[in-house]
């Protein structure tokens, strides 16, 4: 099998050469069954093989290939697909939010200040100066301060043009109005899409993100959105392929600028036919495209945002509720799953089920599928358009008929408590379930933080929350493409929100310290963990790092009042 790396059609062809070497390391399995590689073959491939973007089918190619050549599959190669599968939702994102901050950086003559490197970086620019830390764009320096980094490829994006300042950043809906037929966005769209972007190499590291792989993203997101809110993801798959009729009634031209944009992002085949990951990013990218684009508003309004704050600037909020519900979709099945098998393990029953940060009431959605009418349902959040969201799909048929709406803020526990007493429901033995809210908590001291948990466990309320994990810098770069945790991490930093991590990580050294995992802080305010009921989903390292730390992209936790779980039998915390 070794004989694949001499092979003379592996040592003609680029990609064929760099990936032979690494589908021959070792390779792993973990705990959980799946395959990994090891930290040389990992670090190989992140770094020599370019692989977003269009870049993708080609390695997915040559992985065929070599296993062909071999005569055999090899789990090396069933990890690179993984990694291939996981860049195509995840690399957009970021290009297209790095394309937004490095336009308002360099109008604002930071670009220039950074690449002469400077002591510090006002406080108002901490995220922005986190995110391109993340990317490898810029590097600390001796003296604590950041300057642009030496890469060539970095170097090469310092000469992009910023974007127009009077282009709107929401071009998710323009396209979505001219899918519906609106011609008032067609010119405004063209600008847009239509110029070509050539190809360019990418010297190692391989994964930082050429200016073209930028402009791609930065036109690919609003696309695909649009995509799916004038509805025609579900057709497009279903066809296999896309041409002009498939984009009906966009013009002519504007058909074929949103086809090579497809094209040069790797989705579709030259003859129009959907790419394996092309299917891949359709199925799955809209969620967390969507929950990033959504920051649109504070995209466009950076440079004001630096120097006098973010008043007056919000989430597209609508549009997030549409993307949240289909990024948490998965995780608050595994979440109700837990729930039955706790009362089934331990004769625990409720009576109550909240929803909090219910956007479109997925989780409620799912539970009343379950249970029925046995109990009472009531769905909570801060913002209105959620409530009306909620309110909406009540109306439709796929919420419960008497599910109670409660506009409060999931950090004050009091306003939903005294919402459930007014309503009749006891608080005490009720269940919420919450998908990625507890980050919208706008003081993020670690105090406050444990303050509110302290809320919810004093009224007896069991608590199951999924959140996405907090990364380091460092995690960020040694990941690179395999998480989109640089984008999240930086969008909700933006918007005074805060992540964190599921469990205590260890020191950072390229950024500020993490704070209090979402462990601490709950056991800190007397809740008891139950780690058998919760669940996580692939780790953001595909091999084993040596000091053993592994974050999960995301994580499903599951903490009982402690008064409740001194009752129960077979209760064990941890």
């Amino acid at each position: 099998m070794a004989s694949i790396v001499v092979h003379p059609e592996v040592l003609r062809d680029p990609t064929l050469r760099e990936l032979a070497p690494i589908a021959l390391t070792e390779a792993g399995r973990s705990s959980a069954g799946w395959p990994y590689l090891s930290r040389p073959g990992w670090a190989r491939f992140r770094d020599w093989v370019p692989h977003i973007l269009a870049e993708g089918p080609r390695v997915a190619a040559a992985a065929d290939r070599l296993e062909e050549l071999a005569g055999a599959p090899l789990e090396t190669l069933a990890v690179v697909r993984q990694v291939l599968r996981t860049a195509t939702v995840t690399a957009p994102p970021d290009l297209w939010l790095l394309r937004h901050v490095l336009s308002a950086l360099a109008r604002t003559g930071w670009i220039e200040r950074l690449t002469a490197g400077v002591r510090a970086v006002p406080a108002a620019l901490d995220p922005e100066v986190g995110l391109l830390l993340g990317r490898g764009y810029v590097v600390r320096t001796g003296e604590g301060g950041v300057r642009w980094a030496e890469e060539p490829t970095a170097r090469r994006v310092l000469a992009v043009d910023p974007l127009p300042a009077d282009r709107p950043a929401d071009l998710s809906w323009r396209w979505a109005g001219a899918l519906a037929g609106d011609p008032a966005p067609v010119d405004l769209l063209l600008s847009v899409a239509a110029p070509p972007v050539p190809s360019a190499p990418h010297p190692p590291p391989a994964w930082i993100a050429t200016p073209e792989d930028l402009e791609i993203g930065y036109r690919l997101v609003p696309l695909l959105l649009g995509l799916r809110a004038a509805g025609r993801i579900a057709a497009l798959l279903d066809r296999g392929a896309i041409d002009p009729a498939a984009l009906a009634p966009l013009p002519a031209a504007l058909a074929s600028a949103a086809i090579s944009v497809l094209g040069a992002a790797g989705w579709m085949a030259a003859d129009g036919t959907l790419t394996g990951l092309g299917r891949r990013g359709l199925e799955r990218a809209p969620g967390p495209f969507g929950i990033i684009e959504a920051y649109h508003g504070y995209a466009a309004a950076l440079p004001r945002i630096w120097e006098v704050g973010r008043q007056g600037v919000h989430v597209a909020r609508a549009a997030n509720i549409g993307a949240s519900q289909d990024a948490n979709r998965a995780t608050f099945e595994r979440a109700n799953a837990a729930l039955d098998r706790f009362c089934a393990d331990t004769g625990f029953r409720y009576t109550v089920f909240v929803e909090h940060a219910v956007g479109r009431g997925e989780a409620i959605r799912q539970r009343w599928k379950r249970s029925g009418d046995a109990i009472a349902y009531v769905g909570a959040d801060l913002e209105e358009p959620a409530i009306a969201e909620a309110r909406n799909e009540q109306a439709a048929g796929r919420l419960p008929p008497g599910m109670r709406f409660v506009r409060a803020d999931i950090a004050n526990p009091a306003a939903l408590v005294a919402a459930l007493r007014s309503f009749g429901l006891e608080p005490n033995g009720a269940v919420m379930l919450v998908g990625n809210g507890f980050h919208e908590v706008r003081d993020r001291s670690d105090s406050r933080m444990i303050e509110v948990f302290r809320g919810y466990e004093a009224a007896g309320i069991v608590l199951l929350f999924t959140e996405e994990s907090a990364l380091s810098v460092e995690d960020l770069l040694r990941t690179a493409w395999n998480t989109y945790h640089a984008s999240f991490r930086y969008v909700h930093e933006r918007s005074g929100q805060g992540l964190r991590p599921a469990t205590p990580s260890p020191a950072t050294g390229m950024g500020p310290p993490l704070p209090a995992s979402w462990l601490e802080c709950a056991t800190r305010a007397g809740y008891v963990r139950l780690d058998r009921y919760g669940s996580r989903s692939r780790t953001v390292y595909p091999y084993p790092p040596p000091n053993g730390h592994n974050p999960a992209v995301s994580t499903n936790l599951f903490f009982l009042p402690a008064t409740i779980a001194a009752t129960l039998p077979n209760v064990t915390p941890g």
